[in-house]
Parts: C-alpha cells; sequence; structure tokens
C-alpha cells in the first residue's frame, strides 16, 4: 500500500504512485497535429495567450518522428527525474483531435510501442468529432489515456477576450461526452487573468468539479513573446499579480475544488527567454510552498469547501483524496 502524501491536495505524484505504483513524467511530443483558432475554422492567430515556442520543449520539434522525439528527450528527462519509474507521452502542442481519425490512431499506435504508460492527449472541448472519439475510447480500452481539455475558463467573458473560440457550454459538453465513453478527463485552467473577477475564479473551481472531471492543471496568466498578449502588454502594460497574490489564489480555488480531482499543476512555466511578465523573485518551490502554507495556515486543504455527496460546494469541511503537483506545459 503506497503511503498517503502528506500534500494538502491530491498530487500527480500521488495518482501516479497509486495508479502505477511507482513516479513518472511526462514526454512532451509533437503529433503533427494543427489548430482550428489558426487556420481559419474558429479563428486565426490563435488564442491571446499562445505562444507554442515559448511552451514547447526543444526536443518536440514538428515533422520529427515520434520515436526521434522520444529519444531525444529522454536522457534529459531522466537525469532530472532520477526516481521516476516510467513515463507517459503528452501530445501536447496544437489540437491533437483536429484532424482524420486515422492519423491519431497511427499516432496512438507509435506511443504504445515507444514503451509508454500511456498518452496524455491536449486538445479543445470544441474538437471532439465522433469519428476522433471512437479512436480515443478503443485506444483508452486497453491502455491509460487522458485527454486533456484548454477550458481555461467558465466564465463566457473572459473566454471572449482570450480570444477561445469556444464557450463554457462546449467545455461542459466536451466533458460530458468523453466520460460517457469511459475516457479520463483532464483540464487546464487559468488564473489571473484581469477579463474574470476573482470570486468567479474561485467559483470555477467548484463548476469544473460539478462535470465529473479527473484532473486539473492550474496555470497563472503568462505574457510570453511571440503571443498576441505580448503585442498587447508592449502597447499597454497591465497589472498581473504577483506570487503571493496568485498562492492566494491556487489556495482558494484548491479548497472549492472536489477532492477526487487530480491537481497536476498548480502554476505555468515557459521556456527561458520567453517570459515578459510576470516576472515573479520567487523560484517555483517557492511558490508552492506558499501555497500550501496558506491552506495549512487557513486550516484547509483541497475539497475543505466542497460537499461531494451533494455534487456542491460548501462552506464546510471534507476531505477525500489528497496530493502535490507537476508542472508541464498549456495546450
Amino acid at each position: 500500500m503506497q503511503a498517503r502524501d502528506p500534500l494538502p491536495y491530491f498530487s500527480a505524484r500521488q495518482f501516479a504512485n497509486e495508479r502505477f505504483g511507482r513516479a513518472l513524467f511526462r514526454v512532451v511530443v509533437d503529433a503533427g497535429f494543427s489548430c482550428p483558432n489558426r487556420d481559419g475554422s474558429r479563428g486565426t492567430g490563435g488564442c491571446l495567450f499562445c505562444s507554442i515556442a515559448g511552451f514547447r520543449p526543444p526536443s518536440s520539434e514538428p515533422g520529427r518522428p515520434l520515436a526521434e522525439q522520444i529519444a531525444r528527450a529522454l536522457p534529459l528527462l531522466r537525469r532530472r527525474y532520477p526516481r521516476a519509474g516510467g513515463y507517459l507521452l503528452y501530445f501536447q502542442p496544437y489540437t491533437n483531435t483536429y484532424g482524420p481519425p486515422e492519423k491519431l490512431a497511427r499516432a496512438l499506435a507509435e506511443a504504445r510501442a515507444s514503451g509508454a504508460e500511456g498518452v496524455v492527449v491536449a486538445t479543445r472541448p470544441d474538437a471532439l468529432p465522433e469519428e476522433m472519439l471512437d479512436v480515443l475510447a478503443s485506444f483508452a480500452a486497453t491502455s491509460f489515456l487522458q485527454v486533456e481539455l484548454g477550458v481555461q475558463s467558465t466564465h463566457e467573458p473572459a473566454l471572449a477576450a482570450m480570444r477561445r473560440g469556444h464557450r463554457w457550454s462546449d467545455s461542459a459538453r466536451a466533458i460530458e461526452r468523453l466520460k460517457r465513453r469511459g475516457i479520463r478527463v483532464g483540464a487546464h485552467m487559468i488564473l489571473g487573468t484581469p477579463w474574470e473577477p476573482l470570486e468567479s475564479q474561485v467559483e470555477g473551481a467548484a463548476r469544473i468539479s460539478l462535470t465529473g472531471i479527473d484532473a486539473v492543471k492550474i496555470h497563472h496568466l503568462q505574457v510570453v513573446s511571440g503571443s498576441a498578449l505580448a503585442l498587447e502588454f508592449e502597447r499597454e502594460a497591465f497589472d498581473l499579480p504577483d506570487w503571493r497574490a496568485y498562492a492566494n489564489l491556487a489556495a482558494s480555488f484548491l479548497e472549492r475544488l472536489s477532492p477526487r480531482v487530480v491537481v497536476e499543476r498548480l502554476f505555468a512555466s515557459t521556456r527561458p527567454g520567453t517570459l515578459l511578465a510576470p516576472k515573479w523573485d520567487a523560484p517555483p518551490g517557492r511558490v508552492r510552498d506558499e501555497i500550501v502554507r496558506i491552506l495549512q495556515e487557513r486550516g484547509t486543504r483541497q475539497g475543505s469547501r466542497w460537499r461531494a455527496a451533494e455534487g456542491e460546494p460548501d462552506g464546510s469541511s471534507s476531505r477525500g483524496d489528497e496530493t502535490d503537483g507537476g508542472a508541464h506545459e498549456t495546450p
């Protein structure tokens, strides 16, 4: 029996220990897909904050075979995570269910043959036709699979400001369709944006929990070079939370999040030299420690303001599973 993680939230590390019996890391690969918010199907230019170059590791260069990308990435990742006992392949750049279903089926077959423990597929909630769900469900029937949706917010004005090209209702419907097929679902959520009241950002944890989501990645809004947001920021800078304010916001979000949801990340990271703002004067470990400290000081933890039995957030304290989060790129 695995030891319980002492952190006040259900971490990726704890989930991996419970599901696989050991720690895992992720290998980001480019499976060669595009994005409907770039090619004119949904929009052009991509989402406001998007900069693939800022979030893509050097090993996942487009056009390279998956096997080559994996071989290039593994030596560094094994040195970085020496205690990990395996890895998941992460189809991260762009929208990995936007294209021919047979293309995804081939990529998943390559992933299965690579020695990975499973696959994580990043995509948009408005790019899941039934044929793609068939491919995903077939793979999930025999291998570990998680589909990660770029939900980003449950607040319609914020989604419009981010130029996402979809609504919160699209995300909720996509989660329902994936869950109906027996597929694990993760969601990316952005906190600290200037387009959504703080109260709504916190309540987003409750709204996403009500969908039955399995995992969440929380990331703070970053202004990254090469994004449309960077151009706006250069024309007129706007305030973003400092790391202490963000830690308070993330702690409040965790309190409203169902304790059954795996917290895979607490903040975002970018490639060196690409970040314009916010430039925090604290290393990542300190930000995580501050989130933990705030929860401990409040006497709360993930799910303390969530009543799972009734399926609603509540001010009373309840707790199921608990754990920590890894840091990976956004879809």
